[in-house]
Formats: C-alpha cells, structure tokens, sequence
C-alpha cells in the first residue's frame, strides 16, 4: 500500500512577503564576507568533502531563514525517500546468489541441521572449482556421513563403506597454503588416494574436523573450505545422517569459469562413472 501523502513543507512563523524577504536575504548576502572553508561534518554529509563552502557573517534574521531552507531541502528528501516503496516479494527482490559480493560460500543441509562453508578459491582454486562443480550436479544430495570418529565427520562415498570406493575417473593434485591449517575445528578437507603426501586426493569426499589436528592433519590433507557458521551442527551429526542438499551463496562462475576446460573433462568423466547406488 503506498503511504498517505503527508505534507513536509515546514510552517513559517514569520507573515513577511515573499517579496520582501527575499530582498533582505539579497542584502545580507551582499555585506558578506568570505573567510575560508570548514571541513564538511560528519557523519551528515550535506556536501562533499571535495566542496568548501565561504562562512558568510549574515544578520540574525539572514541565519534563521537559511536554516529554514536547509531543513526544508533535508525534509523534503527525506520525505522523498519515505515515499519509496520497501523491497518486497511484490517488487522481485533480488536473489541471494546474485547479490552477494563475498567470498563464495556452501550451505550445507543435513538431517541434523545446516552448517555453512566458506570457499578457500585464492588458496584452492581447483579443489573448489572441483566442489561446486559436483555440487551443481547434486552429487552430494543424499549421501550419508559414513565415516565418524571424535575428530573428524567424512562423506562423500556412494557406497558408505571403507571397504568399496566410488570412483569418479578422476583425481586432484593437492593444493595445500601456509594459512591454512588444522588449527581448529570446522576445517574441511580432501582425502588422499594414498599414504605418501604428493599423492593425488579424491575429488568426490571431503571430511569436516570437530576439534583441533594441526600435527596430524596440516600438509597431509589439503583444505579447501572452512566451517564459519553452524560447527555445533558439525559435531553433532551421528554415523549414517545425510545432507539433504548444499546451496552455493555468491557466483559459482567466478570458480568455474577460469577452469572451464578441466571442468568439462571432469564432467566426462563423472558422466562414464559407475551408476551411483540407491
């Protein structure tokens, strides 16, 4: 509903003529002098720090009726901006997807709740191309967190077990940065193919710690996001709970855009990939 028309224009309490008002504000301003510029004040910023204005001295009278005039200006615009609609389902609010400008981030919903994840892209670009990539193609929807210890909540494996992996026909080198590190909880990591350190990781899990593992952990399983909300969540999970499905907050094509070809092998790959069960 578009708000009642209220009249802003403040009451004068003076009865002079137009006229004759504006001929003493001419002659005030004529015997003015200027005498420098003041530093615009904040935090109203009527001008620009780049505009200084001349102090004029102006009769008592000169003074009131400028003031009137300024508070006219600064009333009608905010009438004016009153007057503007708020946003709402009715106009087409915006998407959270487009409008977010920070870092790329991952919600992850679960049968226990949702945690969120922020993206590591300037530190893992692949790795995080390679995520939102499965993510778009709803891999993770459905999959069971069927590795659970005091440390660690792992997922990722179609087939649930350590004894059969899923493979996707495809790896990642690891991508491993000296300012990320198994410091705390809610890291999120990549699993390595095998015990030596430069050995390729597996592309289709990743595991979230509950509590610190700096000595076992940093260098020897690249991370590539980390857990900035919902870690209660993390550490609650139980053996076997699923993510129903992960939403990207922010613009996925900043990650897959520059890794566009390598992401189009990887899809090759995961299209020729055993069926995945149930």
């Amino acid at each position: 509903m578009p708000p009642a028309s209220t009249s802003c224009r403040p009451r004068s309490k003076r009865r002079s003529s137009p006229a004759s008002i504006i001929g003493r504000i001419a002659s005030g301003y004529g015997r003015s002098k200027a005498s420098g510029s003041r530093p615009t004040p904040d935090p109203l910023r009527v001008f620009s720090n780049e505009t200084s204005l001349p102090e004029i001295t102006m009769s008592g009278f000169v003074r009131t009726t400028t003031a009137l005039c300024v508070l006219a200006t600064l009333t009608f615009v905010g009438c004016d901006r009153a007057a503007v609609p708020p946003a709402g389902p009715e106009n087409g609010p915006a998407s959270e997807e487009t409008t977010w400008t920070g870092p790329l981030q991952a919600v992850v919903r679960t049968d226990r709740g949702a945690f969120t994840m922020e993206l590591q892209t300037d530190e893992a670009p692949l790795s995080c191309a390679n995520f939102v990539n499965l993510v778009q193609r709803g891999f993770f929807d459905g999959q069971s967190f069927y590795r659970h210890s005091k440390v660690i909540r792992q997922v990722g494996n179609p087939y649930a077990s350590d004894e059969r992996r899923w493979n996707p026909g495809y790896h990642l080198l690891p991508e491993f940065s000296p300012d990320l590190r198994y410091d705390r909880g809610g890291m999120v990591g990549l699993l390595r193919v095998a015990d030596d350190v430069r050995a390729p990781v597996r592309p289709n899990e990743f595991f979230v710690t509950t509590k610190p593992q700096s000595e076992r952990f940093t260098f020897v399983y690249p991370i590539f996001a980390v857990v900035i909300d919902g870690q209660d969540v993390v550490n609650a999970i139980q053996p076997d709970e699923r993510i129903i499905t992960i939403d990207l907050i922010g613009d996925p094509s900043t990650v897959i855009e520059p890794h566009a070809e390598q992401v189009r092998i990887w899809n090759q790959s995961l299209d020729a990939a055993p069926a995945i069960p149930g």
